[in-house]
């Protein structure tokens, strides 16, 4: 969580020169972090924060203040449904990661293994908070719109430390797509445990989180690639993106390898893609750092896709999504996609507009070929 602290200046600020950082490991520490930093320290913006349980209770906290919360990465869907005012969610909700999940297996798994997809046997594996039943959630939802059966789909506790009875499930199962929602320490499990009991699946989507981050290529090793991930884009190809965005997104790709000796994940491009335009856009649109007036210049921004370097627009919704009048602060414009891990590195592989790499190695390999 890094709140961004400014006065009611008429002009734009120098807003590195006032940054205070707050740190929380819970929901609970994280409304109080929230409080605190309000308060205490004045702060008239918050942004970050990953984690949803810690967006939904941050974001609470600064409605409740009257501040600007500016949501980076959190996705629960409930983020921007609670009718609040003061609340921005640039990257997609929750559920699109289960729609994108469904999307990508109908039109590009269910012909690579050679099935219809009403034909498909697909197990969805989501972990019990609050990420992975709105992504189950968008799952399933999507799965009913296609015509697609869930020949499996349980929810567990993400700090269960045996995976033997889910795993022995999913192999009865026989599933022909997994789609598992998992952190990473459980997602390290999962495969793990996959591999002892010889379960086989010829093709699996992780959905973000777990799936997505470095430490399951270093814990699984060759064996990670192969799996796909429905989450943020990743390196996007450079003509979805126009061409001044084209120059930011390679310098702040040259400037992260530099700092961290590997390429970016989606969620750091997703914390760039989102900070990018409110320095660049908002707050210089603002009249000043009153958040009504900060408000008003996030709620005028009409960006198209390809405007940050993930490939996303910027249009908020403000209680006018014919579908969900609640709605407010959701970024209608987001991109995401569908990437997997080639060579130990992450490939964008759909949508077309987005895709660097082709998808490879489906059917997946027998675990002994791995």
């Amino acid at each position: 969580m890094d709140p961004v602290r400014a006065g009611a200046l008429a002009q734009p600020v120098d807003v590195a020169a006032q940054l205070v950082r707050g740190d929380a490991p819970d929901p609970s520490a994280g409304k109080s972090e929230a409080e605190r930093i309000i308060t205490q320290e004045g702060v008239k913006l918050i942004t970050g924060t990953y984690a949803s349980p810690l967006g939904i209770a941050i974001s609470a906290e600064s409605e409740r203040q009257g501040v600007i919360h500016w949501e980076t990465i959190a996705s629960a869907d409930v983020i921007t449904k609670r009718g609040y005012k003061h609340v921005f969610q640039v990257g997609p909700a929750a559920s699109r990661y289960g729609t994108a999940a469904l999307d990508f297996t109908r039109e590009e798994l269910a012909k690579r293994l050679d099935k219809k997809p009403e034909d498909l046997r697909i197990a969805l594996l989501w972990e019990n908070r609050a990420f992975g039943a709105a992504v189950g959630a968008g799952a399933r939802a999507r799965a009913k719109e296609l015509g697609i059966k869930l020949i499996y789909d349980e929810g567990y506790d993400q700090f269960m430390t045996d995976m033997t009875p889910l795993v022995q499930k999913l192999k009865d199962a026989k599933p022909d797509v997994l789609i598992a929602i998992s952190f990473i320490n459980d997602t390290i499990l999962l495969h793990r445990k996959a591999k002892e009991l010889d379960l086989y699946v010829p093709a699996v989507i992780g959905v973000s989180a777990g799936h997505s981050v470095p430490d399951l290529k270093d814990s699984l090793g060759a064996a990670v690639n192969g799996i796909f991930v429905s989450d943020l884009p990743v390196l996007v190809n450079p003509k979805a993106l126009r061409p001044e965005v084209q120059a930011a997104a390679e310098e702040f790709n040259a400037r992260y390898e530099k700092i961290q000796h590997r390429v970016p994940a989606g969620h750091a491009v997703a914390s760039f893609a989102a900070l990018w335009p409110l320095f660049k856009d908002v707050l210089p649109r603002a009249k000043s750092m009153d958040p009504e007036d900060v408000r008003a210049a996030a709620l005028s921004m009409d960006l198209p896709d390809g405007s940050l370097i993930n490939g996303s627009g910027l249009k908020f919704s403000n209680f006018d999504l014919p579908q969900d009048p609640k709605d407010a602060g959701q970024n209608i414009r987001s991109a995401i996609g569908v990437w997997q891990w080639q060579s130990l590195g992450a490939r964008q592989v759909y949508p077309a507009n987005l895709a660097t790499n082709d998808v490879a190695m489906v059917p997946l390999p027998e675990w002994s070929k791995r």
